[in-house]
């Protein structure tokens, strides 16, 4: 009771504060003024009537994870329809025009009177929620109206809340999860350790979405045309802490073309990426193929196409890695089966932990070192071979965690 009147004393507390910073912040105005029209959305998009499935997530990451999900569950139960919560403007702003979903939107701030309007609001047959998402509020109102609770691709770890005698309050809300498809064995441990049983160890979902990529074979004539004939580095979901590793190449011509597709593509991001090169260089916004064909460097000033242009790449950098918790997407260039670069902090990701384990990725955590490692991966044919070959199989073997969940979700019954 005591955990639950402090948390709703902090959400309660902490949103009037976000609206007060929203006007210095881009991204939390659109946080803000997205949730202001959540309930005119759902109505006019009548969630209020047939069968709906509810899938929440954090993000982009999370929603790559969903995806597959969505699109199985489709398959399988297609009188439903679907319903996606994005709680971050990062993922929504990006995928709001996902046509696999009926209806997509922000996640109501987790208030009892919001989680309230929400599901009295919508005819949700059952909720699914992906990796970290757990809103303490959301889960009690769906408890109250027995309405399934599933979370996708989840992981969970020693150190986390759940599993502390602090949290007890928060955790008791993972009893109320009809299941929980987890990535990993010491996940599943964790849970049965605290009694909850209903775990299946169903892997990454994302690796069936970086997967069906790989076989699309999709051309990218702006990328095709600014490479001719020549190999390149991809750094992908880069940010400036990144930059510093790879200062070398921003300033001295290689024999290779760098394509660089930076994590942030506002204004002041691109320009102080700009700033560190020394090389003549085109954006793929402005790209023109008289004057810019000839450039070493391309930025990518669009978002979407990054899982697309690693097909090209003879060995990728996926950024976040130089600083705690913010890895991106290692899974992605892995696929079409290229060594990856990253930066040295990535204990928080598996994919990332196992395939450096095996040696498909290379950790670096210098200029130094990402000097060394780059001339060594355009030099060495039989290296770039062997690792891209491990992270290959690893993406191959790793694929169908999405039928997994559709095949346990169906046998929980409502078609």
């Amino acid at each position: 009771m005591m955990f639950r009147l402090t948390y709703n004393l902090i959400l309660n507390l902490s949103y009037p504060m976000l609206k007060f910073l929203a006007l210095f912040s881009n991204k939390l105005r659109l946080f803000v003024s997205g949730r202001k029209v959540v309930f005119d959305h759902l109505e006019s998009n009548g969630v209020n009537r047939g069968n709906w499935v509810w899938f929440h997530v954090a993000s982009l990451g999370e929603f790559e994870q969903a995806r597959p999900v969505i699109i199985e569950y489709k398959r399988a139960f297609p009188k439903h329809k679907i319903l996606l919560t994005f709680f971050s403007p990062s993922g929504y702003e990006v995928q709001k025009k996902f046509d696999a979903a009926d209806c997509i939107c922000y996640l109501p701030w987790d208030t009892t009177k919001n989680v309230n309007r929400f599901l009295d609001f919508c005819k949700i047959d059952r909720a699914i929620f992906v990796k970290y998402e757990f809103w303490l509020n959301y889960f009690n109102g769906l408890s109250k109206k027995n309405i399934p609770i599933y979370s996708v691709s989840s992981i969970f770890r020693p150190n986390q809340l759940f599993f502390k005698s602090i949290g007890r309050g928060y955790r008791n809300l993972l009893y109320s999860v009809k299941h929980f498809f987890v990535q990993n064995d010491e996940s599943k441990k964790l849970l049965n350790s605290i009694g909850i049983n209903q775990v299946s160890i169903s892997g990454d979902t994302r690796m069936d979405r970086v997967y069906d990529l790989t076989q699309k074979k999709e051309k990218l004539e702006i990328i095709e045309n600014f490479l001719g004939n020549q190999e390149c580095f991809v750094a992908g979901s880069t940010w400036p802490e990144d930059y510093i590793l790879m200062d070398h190449l921003l300033k001295n011509s290689t024999s290779i073309k760098i394509i660089i597709a930076p994590h942030e593509i506002s204004k002041q991001s691109l320009e102080n990426l700009a700033k560190r090169i020394e090389l003549p260089y085109t954006k793929w916004s402005n790209y023109d193929e008289k004057n810019d064909a000839d450039k070493k460097i391309m930025i990518v000033d669009t978002i979407g196409q990054l899982a697309k242009i690693y097909r090209y790449a003879k060995f990728a950098y996926v950024g976040g890695g130089m600083k705690k918790g913010g890895l991106h997407n290692t899974l992605e260039p892995a696929a079409y089966g290229i060594p990856v670069v990253m930066g040295r902090y990535f204990s928080r990701f598996q994919e990332a932990v196992l395939l450096e384990k095996k040696g498909g990725i290379f950790s670096v955590q210098s200029q130094n070192e990402f000097k060394k490692t780059y001339i060594a991966l355009m030099n060495n044919k039989k290296l770039t071979e062997r690792m891209g070959k491990i992270n290959k199989d690893y993406v191959r073997l790793g694929r169908g965690a999405s039928q997994g969940v559709i095949k346990i979700i169906r046998k929980h019954g409502i078609d």
